[in-house]
């Protein structure tokens, strides 16, 4: 039989006043760096992309520094960065300002030449074989319709160049913030090479109750982010060549083809790859319409040539790219989609994905924890393991 100190719990200690002090200060001093950070507001902006540029850039300056000294790596990769950026500013940029410039100055010839053709063509169909009762209705509600738009067409009209005007402003005033990015290379620097000492200073920081749970929290965020974003990134750069190269290879050899624009649809196919599900599909659309305007072979041919390029990045590119790091159903991609597009625009959209998968394993671990605190097949994949003594720590 248990005597009454078998089956009593112990006490309960209450917190001193020392205690309390150090967790008022701890408050405090978290409001404090939360208040000046509300308040000095975009002048912080340059930094906040540094650090997005040392989490990309950190698995390789760490797999550089087994072979060479952490601050050669980071200087190494500086100037193949610097190189690549200069190339891009020599041979990408002004041919693409070129072409998207000869899009709109061509924009009255295709008109002209492509769709007036087309648009007569229907025009005929539609008076010869469309019923007219029918056409009566479809005339009055068309000229109906068009009548609204030309008496508020001069509002319309207002109201673009009000648009047009701040955007030019604001894009001068963008310019002009740029200039203070001139002091990032440096404080990136620091950042990259001093990592291993700020993990150990903030490790230092954390109460040892948390420590465990901390890190493994940052490696779940860690794991998906890193390989999402860096595949995606990957991804939309190898689509662009490929698309370069294939839209090349069908001026090679299809006969009486000359598709213009190709430097700008590969651009635009692999900016679209960053977005989900229908990335792929939005990329194609344009030169899809483009080779349209060519000839109807060349838009089919162009529309078989995206169909191949989305089936290799679909069965090679991704796996070997991204792995099954997000694994959540096609399905359910495409209702995130429509949701984040609502909440948060082209940004959601593009953030849904590792969001999502960040959430779910959260859940899982989180859940697993606090049903089993010490049954390490809660950790997901890549999660740093939890200790004994961790446990015990926080159980203290």
């Amino acid at each position: 039989m248990d005597t009454p100190s078998q089956t009593q719990s112990p006490p309960r200690q209450v917190p001193t006043w020392r205690t309390l002090a150090r967790w008022s200060l701890t408050v405090f001093a978290l409001w404090l760096v939360g208040w000046v950070l509300w308040n000095t507001g975009g002048q912080l902006l340059p930094f906040v992309i540094g650090l997005i540029f040392a989490y990309l850039l950190l698995p390789l300056v760490n797999k550089l520094a087994r072979h060479i000294p952490r601050w050669a790596a980071i200087l190494l990769i500086y100037v193949v960065g610097l190189g690549a950026i200069t190339a891009a500013i020599i041979f990408v940029v002004p041919p693409v300002i070129s072409q998207i410039g000869s899009f709109f100055g061509n924009l009255p010839e295709f008109y002209e030449k492509s769709m007036m053709p087309f648009i007569e063509n229907r025009r005929q169909w539609y008076e010869q074989e469309v019923p007219e009762n029918i056409r009566l209705q479809v005339n009055t509600q068309v000229t109906t319709a068009i009548g609204g738009l030309k008496s508020n067409a001069s509002s319309y009209a207002s109201s673009f160049g009000q648009s047009l005007l701040g955007g030019i402003l604001s894009i001068f005033s963008t310019l002009l913030f740029l200039a203070g990015f001139l002091i990032i290379p440096f404080w990136l620097f620091y950042v990259l090479l001093d990592e291993e000492k700020g993990k150990a200073a903030l490790d230092r920081i954390l109460p040892k109750r948390i420590r465990a749970d901390f890190w493994a929290i940052i490696t779940i965020f860690d794991r998906i982010f890193s390989a999402y974003i860096r595949g995606q990134i990957t991804l939309g750069a190898v689509v662009a060549v490929m698309s370069y190269v294939g839209l090349w290879a069908v001026d090679l050899f299809v006969p009486n083809v000359d598709i213009p624009y190709k430097l700008l649809l590969a651009l635009v196919a692999g900016f679209t790859e960053l977005i989900p599900v229908i990335g792929p599909i939005l990329g194609a659309i344009p030169a899809v319409i483009v080779g349209l305007f060519t000839s109807p072979v060349a838009a089919i041919v162009i529309a078989i040539l995206y169909i191949i390029i989305q089936q290799l990045e679909n069965n090679i590119l991704v796996p070997r790219i991204i792995g099954g790091v997000v694994e959540i159903h096609a399905t359910v991609l495409m209702l995130l989609l429509v949701i984040s597009a609502s909440v948060a625009g082209l940004i959601g959209v593009i953030l849904s994905v590792p969001i999502t998968a960040v959430a779910r394993d959260l859940y899982r671990y989180l859940n697993g924890r606090l049903r089993e605190r010490d049954d390490p097949k809660y950790l997901p994949a890549g999660a740093l393991p939890i200790s004994a003594s961790s446990i015990t720590d926080m159980d203290e």
